[in-house]
């Protein structure tokens, strides 16, 4: 949520996005022989969303030093080992004249956006970066990659069809996670926000629409249905503020993040006491409060008859994901679209495309 993957500056500096789908403490000191370590790092503000991010940084072993204005130790791995106290925007400036004309190492700099390339491209499921995934990495591990949608191709599709100028309002759980590893730099200017929230789901509504309030772009919510469920008197300031703006909620039933966990494989206690369905839609919730509704269906069972194959029906559920975005940024009024997906599909997807970019960037490690 940085905001430095949006914006013009994209087209000249190398900004590197879809870390999360190849960083690992596996990747760190050698784990894989390909792969190159930073011998310093340079962190600006909160620890990353991303764990695999975080516990790679720990595990290089490189001096980190993390640069907090207000003096803030906001460390999740205890693996900084400076604390600088500055304004970042006025440190990076003076930095970059010290810097200036160095050029660094070509090598490694390619090594990072060649990687963060190979994951854009299994991550669009483009045929021939998946079939070279399938040659380098382990068969099972990356069989039936071309897999189908998932609440990930959801982000993508969001992001895509953001009006620009944006602002990006994005709940927790998954959607920062799918964000973050599947929304990849781009020159559209959009500003991502963020609201963590008490047990990552409170306000989440109120802070988006207090937002709004704060700009004349276009806001876009995209969060979870507990979420939605928690805070959804929230939407009384649609009508109360006149804070227009396009909602989309990704119905998964429940709480689809648990599906990482290993307590996944143990019923009745999973479903009853973490997944916790609730089997409600929200298009009353829309007419409570005013805002044009539109469902679309992403689960499995629904997509029989969108295409011949996961990837063809994938594309068509993004395309109709975006479009209905784009439709509820040019018509007046706010919007709540709603589109349910199957938790557990998505986090094997999720699963099988991680195994795939890993055997891309950095070969089947029985090579090494």
């Amino acid at each position: 949520l940085s905001g430095l993957r949006y914006g013009g500056h994209t087209r000249v500096a190398p900004v590197i996005g879809r870390y999360d789908a190849y960083l690992s403490a596996e990747v760190a000191g050698g784990g894989k022989d390909s792969w190159s370590d930073p011998d310093l790092v340079l962190r600006i503000g909160a620890s990353p969303t991303s764990k695999r991010l975080r516990k790679y940084l720990a595990a290089t072993g490189a001096d980190q030093y993390q640069v907090d204005p207000a003096g803030r130790w906001r460390e999740a791995e205890f693996a900084a080992t400076d604390l600088v106290v500055a304004e970042p925007s006025r440190l990076c400036a003076r930095l970059s004249r010290l810097v200036g004309g160095g050029g660094g190492s070509p090598d490694w700099r390619a090594q990072w956006e060649e990687a963060d390339r190979v994951a854009e491209s299994i991550h669009s499921r483009e045929a021939d970066a998946l079939d070279e995934a399938t040659a380098l990495g382990d068969e099972a591990a990356t069989d039936d990659v071309d897999a189908g949608f998932h609440e990930g191709d959801a982000l993508r599709a969001v992001a895509e069809a953001l009006p620009d100028p944006a602002t990006l309002f994005v709940s927790n759980s998954m959607p920062v996670r799918d964000l973050d590893r599947f929304v990849g730099p781009t020159t559209a200017n959009v500003t991502a926000l963020g609201n963590r929230g008490v047990s990552g789901i409170d306000g989440i509504v109120s802070g988006a629409l207090g937002a709004r309030a704060g700009t004349t772009d276009d806001v876009t919510l995209v969060l979870g249905d507990l979420a939605l469920y928690h805070d959804s008197n929230g939407l009384l300031a649609v009508e109360r503020c006149d804070a227009d703006a396009t909602v989309v909620t990704l119905n998964n039933d429940g709480g689809g993040i648990f599906h990482k966990l290993p307590i996944e494989s143990f019923e009745p206690p999973f479903t009853e006491s973490f997944k916790t369905p609730h089997g409600l839609d929200f298009e009353p919730l829309a007419a409570l409060h005013g805002l044009e509704y539109e469902r679309i269906d992403a689960r499995p069972d629904a997509l029989a008859d969108r295409g011949e194959s996961p990837t063809e029906r994938a594309d068509a559920v993004a395309d109709e994901v975006a479009a209905a975005v784009s439709r509820a940024h040019e018509e007046p009024g706010s919007h709540l679209i709603e589109v349910d997906t199957d938790a557990e599909a998505s986090h094997r997807t999720r699963e099988r495309l991680a195994a795939a970019v890993d055997a891309a960037v950095h070969g089947d490690a029985s090579d090494e």
